[in-house]
């Protein structure tokens, strides 16, 4: 039997400064980019995240 595509998939939210993949979210595919200020354990700071696939 066939695997059924997902009405979501998995993205990961980047920190702005150090580039590094902190946090993971499951969003609706074809939304808009989402960026989101999050803590950031590496900077130690809060830093604007923003969304990248795979």
């Amino acid at each position: 039997m066939a695997k059924k595509k997902s009405a979501h998939e998995l993205s990961y939210l980047l920190c702005s400064e150090c580039k590094e993949r902190n946090y993971h979210i499951f969003r609706k595919r074809g939304a808009e980019k989402l960026e989101i200020r999050k803590f950031c354990p590496r900077c130690r700071a809060h830093r604007v995240h923003t969304e990248k696939k795979k």
